[in-house]
């Protein structure tokens, strides 16, 4: 029997939850939301969420969002926790790609043992952080492996619990790719966090030198089959893809915002015509309108296609990640194009901190740049869609 949908349910429509039984998602958007427009500042400057973030995190059990009950989750539909993640990054988008890592990287726990899944994320300050691609070299003992290497994009390395480490495993018949978690403080996170735009995601570097993994917290993500049942784990890596592209079409809708309110608020010149009559901000407004909608519409769309065969119990198709990962790099540039519309609109308030443009125009330029965002993300759905195989071993 496959399992139902969630009920939290979001209205494509309008973006406001519709059923009753979301009213403490309700509450805790309503309260992250807050408290990113008091701290976004501080957490530039810190280059990391911000201590009252980190305390609503751990309030709202946002490191559990995802996961099913019996791993103390609110099995909260895919679909809504991206959603989530848009609305937050129409504040501020370091907050929410800290929360989209945060709540999506729960996912590795589908693929270790699970009694081991259960003792990690007993509590909610189970946060993983870390990057899966194989940057470290390992060496085969007794009961498991020893790694060394270096790695970065650690997100929210900061109130991470575990870290989440790729390596190369020699073998002679071919190498061989694995991921492992292992505890924070097993690592030396280095100091390298040093960017224009996303200062507040603490995105930085770690490394360690010999570290023993033992063989049971070590998987294949994407590719060896999930050893827990629930249907969330069976989601392909191009729902990561999709919850760091929330945060782009995020930021781009939060510009709109921004550009509409100036246009209200902006007295003008005498003699001159104000923002909002002006035929050049009426096109921007209303392109970068259009890019975010059909960006997130097109997004949603092919996610949900892939979340309906997964409950069905069928596998994910080829050409439904494809679709997914084509989706997620269109709304990555059509952010970055709606973003570029409101700050040449916004003329010279563009320019000023106390404006949000400047940092949109950053913010989403430095979202665009990740690796499942970029440019190459796309060739690599033309070389599936001219019938050759995918460069990403994970596509």
């Amino acid at each position: 029997m496959s399992e139902q949908p969630a009920t939290h349910r979001f209205s494509i429509a309008d973006g406001d939850w519709v059923a009753a039984s979301s009213s403490s998602l309700t509450q805790m958007l309503a309260e992250l939301s807050e408290l990113a427009s008091r701290h976004k500042e501080e957490g530039d400057s810190l280059r990391k969420l911000p201590p009252a973030l980190v305390e609503a995190f751990h309030r709202h059990d946002v490191y559990r969002l995802i996961l099913p009950r019996d791993l103390g989750g609110a099995a909260v539909d895919p679909l809504d926790y991206l959603q989530l993640v848009e609305k937050l990054a129409r504040i501020d988008g370091s907050i929410a790609w800290n929360f989209a890592i945060g709540a999506g990287s729960a996912l590795y726990a589908g693929y270790l043992p699970i009694e081991r899944s259960r003792a990690m994320f007993a509590d909610t300050a189970c946060c993983i952080a870390g990057a899966y691609a194989p940057f470290g070299r390992s060496e085969i003992v007794a009961g498991g492996y020893r790694v060394s290497g270096r790695w970065g994009w650690a997100s929210g390395v900061d109130q991470a619990r575990w870290m989440v480490l790729g390596f190369n495993v020699a073998r002679d018949i071919g190498p061989k790719v694995l991921q492992a978690l292992a505890p924070r403080e097993s690592f030396h996170v280095l100091d390298t966090w040093h960017v224009s735009g996303m200062r507040g995601t603490g995105s930085t570097e770690y490394e360690i030198d010999g570290l023993f993994i033992p063989e049971d917290m070590t998987f294949q993500m994407f590719k060896s089959e999930p050893r827990h049942s629930a249907s969330v784990f069976r989601l392909p890596g191009a729902f990561f893809g999709a919850a760091i592209a929330v945060v782009a079409l995020g930021i781009a809708q939060g510009a709109a915002d921004a550009l509409k309110q100036l246009a209200v608020n902006k007295r003008p010149h005498p003699g001159r015509p104000s923002l909002r009559d002006h035929a050049s901000a009426q096109y921007a407004v209303a392109k970068a309108e259009a890019l975010t909608e059909s960006g997130r519409l097109y997004l949603r769309d092919a996610v949900a296609d892939i979340w309906r065969n997964i409950l069905a119990g069928n596998p994910v198709e080829l050409a439904q990640r494809a679709r997914a990962r084509r989706a997620c790099v269109h709304a990555a540039e059509a952010s970055v194009e709606a973003v570029d519309l409101c700050c040449l609109a916004a003329g010279g308030h563009a320019i000023f901190q106390g404006q949000p443009f400047e940092r949109a125009l950053r913010d989403v330029r430095a979202a665009a740049a990740h690796l499942m965002l970029q440019r190459s993300a796309m060739e690599d759905v033309g070389r599936v869609t001219f019938g050759l195989d995918p460069l990403s071993p994970v596509f």
